[in-house]
């Protein structure tokens, strides 16, 4: 069972809209057993559209398209597919009436130019979509199950979780969803882990990739049986032990708040160039005031200096990103909140401010650990945002390692 997913707009390929509708359809396809095998991004153009419908509606069991649903004049997907499927485009006043609907609950009149999302394909089944005024539609011919979806995230996952997936299931009965399992590894590059790991004896039809990531390494296997999936992933796991630090949807900060909690640990945070992200991540955790006593945003070296204590020498000798910085910060955070753990960060996040001596993406991060103090220093690569990210996982992921190194 394979399926393609037909993005339409021309926002996506001037690169103005990042195209997260494929990355839900991929995980939600692949999970019901019906992965995308074929992507392709067209213009809100009928040529374009009519020949990736050809090129699709020949070769794949699925297809779905995305944007083009709605009222206005570059909004042609209902007509084009109207005209290639060889069908008439049929008002529905009860659609009309709900469109309106819509409107008065905002207290407004429904524009005459909606009167087109009224308007269906004969034959045509109509997918209500509660998250707007565009429904999604659903046409089988011939073997080949073919729906459209508005581009707009919400509405097309909406249309995709209630309708979707129930019309496929129904389609085809017998499919074998996608079986998935991620190991999240720490403290051992992707080529030291080749070294130790044998994937040869991985069980039959079970995939395995490489998820590099900044200071880390994901391992995902998958395949359709579910039992032989998770067997591979504990084969995987012992074969690298104490490398381990989380496995599928666990985050990082979910994941030290678990560590923090069970062995009945506080932390506090001192951060400059995360503008506070760290305490931001672990707060997002429920119950994280069990263990996060509050951070200290020290961006300006004043603050370094009379809130955590740095001396003004070492920032006047090393500068604030150092590692004698960090290592005074993160020991005068948590001498303030009398914390058993704590984590410090000064980095040049940019896109100013680097030099030869510390380019932009210069991190340093400082911990301890009851009466252990240590420092690192990475160098992270991409956008100020990005850099920013990073650090802030970089900096819960170390001392996640530090904690469990305890267990091994």
């Amino acid at each position: 069972m394979k399926s393609a997913v037909i993005s339409i707009g021309n926002e996506i390929l001037l690169g103005k809209t990042v195209n997260t509708n494929l990355a839900f359809l991929a995980d939600g396809l692949a999970a019901l057993g019906a992965p995308v095998v074929y992507n392709v991004v067209v213009n809100d153009d009928a040529d374009d559209i009519t020949r990736a419908l050809d090129y699709c509606s020949s070769r794949y069991d699925i297809v779905i398209t995305t944007g083009g649903l709605g009222p206005t004049h570059d909004d042609i997907t209902k007509a084009t597919i109207a005209k290639y499927f060889g069908k008439e485009l049929v008002f529905q006043p009860d659609l009309w009436e709900y469109v309106q609907s819509l409107f008065a609950k905002r207290g407004v009149k429904a524009p005459e130019i909606n009167r087109n999302q009224a308007l269906v394909p004969q034959d045509f089944s109509v997918l209500e979509n509660a998250m707007g005024t565009a429904p999604g539609l659903y046409y089988h011919h011939n073997g080949l199950n073919y729906f459209a979806c508005a581009g707009v995230p919400i509405e097309m996952r909406y249309v995709f979780e209630t309708h979707i997936t129930e019309i496929i299931k129904k389609q085809f009965p017998k499919l074998h969803s996608l079986t998935q399992h991620t190991i999240h590894t720490f403290g051992i590059s992707e080529s030291a882990l080749a070294e130790r790991l044998d994937t040869s004896a991985l069980p039959k039809g079970v995939e395995f990739a490489w998820l590099p990531q900044t200071g880390r390494v994901d391992l995902r296997l998958y395949g359709m049986d579910q039992e032989a999936v998770y067997q591979g992933a504990q084969d995987i796991i012992r074969q690298i032990p104490g490398y381990v630090w989380g496995l599928d949807e666990d985050t990082p900060a979910k994941v030290l708040g678990t560590l923090l909690s069970q062995r009945g640990l506080s932390i506090s945070l001192a951060e400059s160039c995360t503008g506070g992200l760290v305490a931001k991540m672990l707060s997002d955790e429920p119950g994280a005031s069990d263990y996060l006593l509050g951070g200290v945003v020290s961006y300006h070296n004043d603050i370094k200096s009379s809130v955590l204590g740095v001396s003004e020498e070492t920032l006047a000798t090393d500068g604030a990103v150092s590692e004698q910085t960090v290592r005074q910060m993160v020991l005068g955070v948590k001498d303030l909140m009398d914390s058993d753990c704590a984590i410090s960060v000064s980095g040049i996040a940019g896109p100013s401010g680097g030099s030869a001596e510390k380019p932009v993406g210069t991190v340093w991060f400082g911990f301890a650990y009851r009466d252990e103090v240590w420092a690192q220093k990475y160098i992270l690569t991409g956008s100020r945002e990005s850099i920013r990210h990073k650090a802030a996982e970089v900096a819960i992921i170390t001392m996640i390692k530090r904690l469990i190194s305890e267990d091994r």
